[in-house]
């Protein structure tokens, strides 16, 4: 990695990018100035303008101070992206996470550039987690075309591991060498931060023992009702009890409940798998209502179709459980979605700045 000092782009987007991407015709038009939006070469408006996402190039010095954004222009610009553009509702959100997600992509590698401090990486991290496991849940219906969640889960992982590892880094300061450094720094809401941050990691990997095992390990200051919630998921479905599994969810806060729901298409298909061998009849029905509430289904028709998906015979609103006709090569695609649009759009705001 090239050496690098601190960046000394204090706007969104540095001036040479702006000037390539107006005479490139490269403006989004979350970045146009309104004066010009409909001319031909539109002009950007330097106070929505963002820096994008590029890949490096061989030859192209990625180090260049002029074209790098410090740790406080950066958590600005986070903050505009998730308050200004992510509340939107002029467009359709899966155009609007996509602007986000790449404007949110530089940023990360601004901050990986300049090797920026331990408490200013969490700062920005923190939001950009919440922001992806949002997204898991508000496009998990949308075709892979609008929204690839194996890619959304692959940022969220990488951004969540990283700020765990920060986090891991910030005890060592404050405990073993200089307690000096907690000065400025609200501790409470950084413990509730890391908190939430540790159960979302717990739910994202249900069942996984190495988790469950870092987790069990954690000082005493980080275990709170959330973590202990998420421990009780978590074990549940290692023991393959879906029941209790999916009744415990719905006592999770609404940001959990998101990154807890990534893992629907599995929790049902495995409950199916099971049912298939205990409710095993030829003359027996299980209650599609029942299963509907035990599944945390929206919508009755959704168990139809995942019963035509992996071979159940589904009559008169009921499900027909035949071990031997069960489709395992079967793989529910897409989650349905738990919380409806308008509950979602209440909450956003709130979840994604909740404990900052």
């Amino acid at each position: 990695m090239e050496e690098c000092g601190n960046g000394t782009c204090f706007a969104m987007c540095p001036e040479k990018e702006r000037w390539m991407r107006e005479r490139e015709g490269l403006l989004h038009v979350f970045e146009m100035d309104e004066k010009t939006k409909n001319s031909r070469k539109p002009k950007a408006d330097p106070s929505k303008i963002i820096k994008c996402f590029n890949r490096p190039a061989a030859g192209q010095l990625m180090a260049d101070p002029s074209q790098l954004r410090p740790a406080p222009t950066l958590l600005l610009t986070t903050r505009y992206l998730l308050t200004k553009i992510v509340t939107r509702r002029d467009r359709d959100w899966a155009f609007i996470y996509d602007f986000i997600f790449d404007r949110l992509r530089a940023i990360r590698q601004d901050i990986i550039i300049q090797r920026i401090g331990v408490i200013q990486s969490i700062e920005i991290l923190l939001p950009i987690v919440r922001f992806h496991v949002y997204a898991s849940q508000r496009l998990c219906e949308r075709n892979i075309s609008e929204f690839d969640k194996k890619i959304n889960n692959q940022h969220l992982l990488e951004c969540l591991q990283r700020l765990l590892v920060l986090y891991e880094e910030l005890d060592r300061l404050l405990y073993q060498k200089d307690r000096d450094v907690n000065t400025s720094m609200d501790m409470l809401s950084v413990t509730e931060d890391r908190q939430q941050m540790e159960a979302i990691y717990i739910l994202l990997h249900l069942g996984n023992i190495t988790v469950l095992n870092r987790v069990l390990s954690l000082p005493k200051r980080y275990r709170s009702r959330d973590i202990d919630l998420a421990l009780k998921i978590s074990i549940s479905w290692h023991l393959k009890n879906y029941v209790r599994t999916c009744r415990l969810i719905q006592e999770l806060s609404p940001l959990l409940a998101c990154a807890v729901l990534c893992n629907m298409p599995k929790i049902r298909r495995h409950a199916l798998a099971i049912m298939s061998s205990g409710y095993n009849s030829k003359m027996l029905t299980f209650p599609g209502i029942k299963l509907q509430e035990i599944l945390l289904y929206n919508d009755i028709n959704n168990i139809r179709a995942d019963c035509g998906l992996f071979g159940l015979t589904f009559t008169n609103e009921n499900v027909q459980f035949q071990k031997a006709s069960f489709n395992e090569q079967q793989v529910l695609a897409n989650s349905e979605m738990y919380f409806s649009i308008p509950v979602l759009q209440d909450f956003l705001p709130r979840i994604l700045f909740e404990c900052t």
